[in-house]
Formats: structure tokens, sequence, C-alpha cells
């Protein structure tokens, strides 16, 4: 049904007067007319009665002026709900993260965020930091997390929070006794890594070389996870670098120790990564946001995870 026709008819059936209800609908009487006849052709009876010069619902006219009525009200009602629907965020939310932000960060954020926006859907994977970048410049993920930023134009990075990295070593590890470490303590000792693409393992190839260590000369392990290295590690399979997000709860009950290197302060910073030219929807804006407001938070929580080290 033309709930067009229906407006038109309460309007006639208000006014008692076709060419009232054209001029006060900006209509033509013709047009008025026409969809009132359409309508009592739909229906199969006459609505309305012009015998006596004033227009008079008939039987058939008063019982639909009450269900247009009805119709048109619940019509509005529909529109009313479907625009505050299309003003919440909604549907499926794909996230892409590097391994600390998709164990540790993110998901007390989503935690957060599902209570605030219970119709979006999120989806989070967890992948290396150079295939996070891929699958944001593909438009497979709507937002991604990395420790890692490339150079590329078509990216836009936010603050996510910031991390501290620390050597790690077995709790009976003998260099676990000094207080600080100079580089050539480091030398000779076999060290586990990420894999190829991981920003952690960027991070650690860096400083290990800036220390001045012949990296290709030393012992290694390759693991893909970072649980995987940090359980390498406390089993005594050697020293690591890795995130204190994820080994807090191994150093609180001393299955590992930090291993503090003279002059070297190991910070770096995770970053949210969306596509420049993609247009963000409500339920990527929603999340953004509120990551930036919860970044205090995240970062009190780091720093009471650092007076561990003190």
């Amino acid at each position: 049904m033309n709930t067009k026709s229906l407006r038109i008819f309460l309007e006639v059936a208000r006014t008692g007067s076709f060419s009232t209800a054209a001029r006060n609908l900006g209509l033509t009487q013709p047009a008025v007319s026409f969809h009132v006849q359409s309508l009592e052709k739909e229906f199969g009876s006459k609505l309305v009665d012009r015998s006596s010069g004033r227009c008079k619902l008939t039987e058939t006219g008063l019982s639909l002026r009450k269900h247009a009525q009805r119709i048109l009200k619940a019509e509005e009602e529909l529109e009313r709900e479907m625009e505050e629907k299309r003003s919440e965020a909604s549907g499926p939310l794909i996230i892409a993260a590097s391994n600390i932000p998709g164990e540790y960060i993110m998901p007390r954020i989503l935690a957060r965020y599902g209570e605030r926006h219970p119709l979006v859907e999120p989806r989070l994977t967890v992948a290396d930091s150079e295939r996070v970048l891929e699958s944001v410049r593909g438009g497979q993920a709507d937002l991604g997390c990395v420790g890692l930023c490339e150079e590329d134009d078509r990216l836009v990075y936010g603050n996510l929070c910031s991390d501290r990295l620390v050597f790690i070593a077995p709790a009976e590890h003998p260099l676990a006794e000094k207080e600080t470490l100079e580089a050539e303590d480091l030398a000779g000792q076999t060290f586990i890594f990420r894999e190829e693409g991981s920003g952690t393992r960027s991070h650690m190839l860096r400083i290990l070389v800036d220390l001045g260590l012949d990296v290709a000369g030393l012992g290694c392990v390759v693991l893909g996870s970072t649980m995987a290295v940090i359980q390498a590690v406390a089993e005594g399979a050697g020293i690591s670098l890795s995130s204190l997000w994820a080994v807090e709860p191994y150093l609180r009950l001393e299955k590992l120790r930090v291993l503090k290197v003279k002059g070297r302060e190991l910070r770096r910073d995770f970053h949210y990564v969306l596509l420049r030219r993609r247009p963000a929807s409500l339920a990527t804006t929603a999340l953004s946001d509120l990551v930036e407001e919860m970044k205090p938070e995240l970062e009190e929580t780091l720093a009471s995870y650092r007076q561990i080290l003190e």
C-alpha cells in the first residue's frame, strides 16, 4: 500500500475538501483526486461521498481513516527506530593484531567495547605485524594493531599504548645474578627469536646489533608465538627479549628473571592503524575512540608492571 495516498486521504478527511487538502499538501486538486480514487479502486468501495457538495467519509472511509492513522503512526515509529539503528554502531568489526596487542591488550579493550556496543560483532585475528599491515592495506581488516610501523601513505597510525621490552632468562640462569650486564655478557648465549615478520623480532635484532653483537654468529631458536618463547625460556632453552605485557605473570611467580643491560631503556609503542582511503564505519570509529579513551588506563597498568623491575 502506498502510504502517500493514505496521508492525502487523511488530509481530505480532516479538511473535508479536496481543494483545501491540495493547497495544504502543495499538490494540485487532480493529484489529490487521483490518490483517493486509487484507494477506492484498491478497496473496491467508495471512501468519500461528495454528493452534498462537501466531502463526507463513507462507512468504509471512516474505517480506513481509523486504520490509516494507525498505519502512519507505526510507519513513523519504524522510521524513528531505523534512524536510531543507523546512528548506532552495529555489524561485524574485523580487527587484526600482532601477538602482544592481540593477546594482552585488545581483549581488555574489546571487553569494554562489547558493553557499550552490543550490536557490533568484533572478530579479532592474531598474526605477525607484516601480515596485519597487509590485511589493513587489502581491506580485509577494519583496524590493525601493531608494534612495527612501516612508511606507507596508504596507512594512518594512531598510538595504542607503550610497551617495555625486557631481556628474560630462566630463574636459575647465571646471568640473572648480575645486577647489570655489559654487552659482552650476552655473547655466546643462545637466543630465542620470534619468526620473520614479527615486530618483536625486528626490535630484538636491532638491539643486539646496537650492542655490537654478531647476530649471525649467535646460537638461536626460532618460535612462532610470544607464549612459546616465554615457555622455552622458562624451561632453560635460552634467553630472549619479550614484552613486559606478556612476561609480568611469570615474573611475579619468579619463573623468569629480567636481565638488566647497562644503558638500555628498551621502550616501544604499539599503534592502531587504518586504511587512509577507506571510510571508517561507526563501529570502527567507536573502537578508535575507545582506544584513545583507555590510553591513560593502559599506561597505568604498564606502570604497575614496571614496579616489578625496580
